[in-house]
């Protein structure tokens, strides 16, 4: 029986379209318990998602896309992983398939949950914490990390269970008392496959004695500071007296010339679809591939020490419920979605996203100094916003979109560091000591953004874009002519980042009339310090993006993730992600074109990152590069104090009654 739907192809799973999928597939082998990884929804082909958002933006008539979904599961208790997919239109399953052995699903909370509570009661780690002799006040935690790989054996899913200690306070950081051993468990059995004795001094070596040695913690929670808080910090309160400037429709966002779709799914979380700016198209989609933490400690068993955020967890599954007036400051606009359990039941992600619009400083500025006339306006900028939580790690997710046409993809790491222990009076040249006996390996974040562009068009191209100082010679007599060269990628490749180099998106079919070149966006992102593992090494093997901060390929349905769609313990097939993707060599040029950002932060943790590490933000740029004819921001009311309400800081006594006249009334100073 067909099931109803008016629902947008884009739009997120629902609660019940969640429960539809399950139930068909239970329906399809009712000998079987199944153990759900995934519920998601698959976007249709994109040849045929394009003509149906162009007639949708046009107000034209095009046949709806069918909503779909896919679902990964296990037979409850078996290795058997399969891939099905169901067309919830027509209630029906289309496809299932069962995957190849090698490949493996993700961590989900049931299972880590279940897998901690293995751990902790295993009667084999009970005796490695009472040797140790940890104070009975003192309570022992898990964190399981994806147990990697380091050969190209088979080996069953396996989990890495790292252990800490803490008080009873909720807040109280475990970080601060890592154990030095590390129970390794089967992920279907819940068994301990082996307990491997943690390095603690300058080199390899093991000691398998070490006890238990107390030291004063360190903590973030502000109810365990021994310092009292500020009390010299006044409210700040943002206030919009006649509202915001966005409209929404379901998950059809307008602001300031700006339209597109807000999508999540339970990898990528927040993800942006057909955006466009005063009518143009400019992306198709806009998501984060994948993030990959290699540490950089070589002793074993942390060579192995690794995580695929993205591929391995999910920023969906990891989002927050973002809270009002901490998280999310000003009028804000909640998103709400749902995600699946391993039962196949919804699971709700409460105001996951974000959205609310900021004063961003000046916008553009000039005085005449003939007239002393000043032309002024403000930055309003609108922000979407997600937070996930990661093991030990915070990660801030947001797009600021401004109204130059300007789009700027900023990430923010926060949380706490993920430690080690380390012998008293022990330092290692791959780390840093952030307490007594606790050690805070180096080690990298690296993201990819995946860029699927449309700029005025489908029909896009790659670009290079250097700042070359010219020969001396009778052109450039002075020595002070610069001049720009360009590089097209008319293949698939990497592409590497320069002092003075600018990565563009081009359409050679569309040109802007003033400049007499291609339409354009660039991107601009400082240089950073790419994957420093060894090409060799099974980091470098299984995350071949984040060795480039660019590649360009072919667009092709179905290639999503950088890093390849099965990221656990996964074993490279060299035709499976990014690079092998690359090394076909297709045509870039004048044609449907992904870009793919690698973004990297290399952390050597500073002493200041803990107990709790301040934001570091990375910030990238798409902006208008000879796109528009002149300033897309011209319309942009002139700054008045009677619109932004700003106030003197005077004694009360002397407090000015502020008018509303504009900014634009100066005095020549020539």
């Amino acid at each position: 029986m067909a099931v109803p739907t008016s629902k947008h192809p884009l739009d997120p799973l629902t609660a019940d379209e969640i429960l539809q999928v399950s139930s068909l597939l239970k329906a399809r082998t009712p000998e079987k318990t199944l153990y759900f990884k995934i519920i998601a929804i698959i976007e249709p082909p994109k040849a045929q998602l394009r003509e149906f958002l162009i007639a949708e933006r046009n107000g034209g008539v095009q046949p709806k896309p069918p909503r779909k979904a896919s679902s990964l599961y296990y037979h409850l208790g078996t290795a058997d992983l399969f891939l099905a997919e169901v067309n919830l239109e027509s209630n029906s399953v289309q496809s299932i398939k069962k995957l190849a052995p090698e490949l493996h699903g993700q961590a989900d909370i049931d299972e880590a949950i279940a897998l901690r509570d293995a751990c902790l009661k295993h009667p084999k780690v009970l005796e490695a914490i009472k040797k140790f002799q940890l104070p009975e006040h003192l309570e022992v935690n898990c964190d399981p990390w994806p147990y990697g790989r380091d050969s190209e054996k088979n080996l069953p899913r396996y989990v890495q269970c790292y252990l800490f200690a803490r008080g009873h306070h909720p807040g109280s950081n475990h970080y601060d008392t890592p154990l030095p051993f590390s129970p390794v468990l089967d992920m279907i059995t819940k068994e301990v496959v082996e307990i491997i004795r943690l390095p603690t001094g300058s080199g390899h070596e093991l000691n398998h004695d070490s006890v238990f040695e107390p030291h004063e913690t360190k903590e973030y929670h502000h109810e365990l500071q021994k310092q009292p808080a500020r009390t010299d910090l006044k409210p700040l309160i943002v206030h919009q007296p006649e509202g915001v400037s966005f409209t929404i429709d379901g998950y059809l966002i307008k602001w300031q010339k700006w339209r597109f779709r807000l999508g999540f799914t339970w990898r990528e979380g927040m993800v942006l679809h057909d955006v466009t700016y005063d009518g143009r198209e400019l992306f198709h989609r806009l998501g984060l591939s994948e993030m990959f933490v290699p540490y950089g400690d070589p002793r074993y068993p942390y060579s192995r020490k690794s995580v695929f955020d993205v591929g391995d967890i999910g920023a969906g599954v990891a989002a927050n419920n973002l809270a009002l007036g901490c998280d999310c400051l000003g009028v804000i606009k909640y998103f709400s979605f749902v995600i699946s359990n391993s039962q196949g039941k919804p699971v709700e992600k409460p105001n996951a996203i974000c959205m609310h619009e900021i004063d961003d400083g000046i916008g553009w500025k000039h005085t005449n100094t003939k007239t002393g006339a000043v032309s002024i306006v403000r930055s309003r900028v609108l922000v979407l916003q997600t937070i996930i939580t990661v093991g030990n790690y915070e990660y801030v997710f947001m797009w600021h979109l401004d109204q130059a046409a300007g789009l700027h993809y900023k990430i923010q790491a926060t949380g706490i560091l993920s430690t080690a222990p380390i012998d008293s009076g022990v330092t290692v040249p791959w780390g840093t000591n952030v307490n007594e006996v606790v050690m805070a390996p180096f080690h990298q974040h690296v993201f990819s953004l995946r860029i699927d562009p449309t700029i005025d068009g489908d029909k896009n191209s790659f670009i290079e874009e250097d700042s070359v100082a010219m020969t001396m010679n009778e052109n450039n007599p002075f020595g002070v002519g610069y001049v720009t060269e360009t590089k097209l990628l008319s293949k698939s490749t990497p592409s590497d980042s320069a002092p003075n180099r600018v990565h563009k998106i081009i359409n050679t079919s569309s040109i802007n009339r003033s400049s007499g070149k291609p339409v354009a966006y660039a991107i601009h992102s400082p240089v950073k310090q790419m994957l420093l593992a060894h090409p060799s090494s099974w980091h470098g093997k299984r995350a071949k993006y984040a060795y480039h901060p660019f590649w360009v390929t072919a667009h092709r349905d179905g290639e999503l993730y950088a890093a390849g769609d099965y990221t656990y313990q996964s074993l490279p097939d060299n035709k499976s992600d990014l690079g092998a993707w690359a090394d076909r060599k297709d045509n870039t040029e004048d044609t449907d074109i992904v870009i793919w950002h690698s973004i990297s932060l290399t952390h050597n943790p500073r002493t200041e990152d803990y107990p709790v590490m301040p934001c570091d933000t990375m910030t990238v740029s798409l902006k208008p590069s000879g796109f528009f004819d002149q300033n897309p921001a011209l319309d942009v009311p002139q700054s008045t104090q009677r619109s932004n309400g700003s106030r003197l800081v005077e004694d009360t006594a002397l407090t000015v009654a502020v008018g509303g006249h504009s900014c634009g009334a100066r005095e020549s100073k020539l």
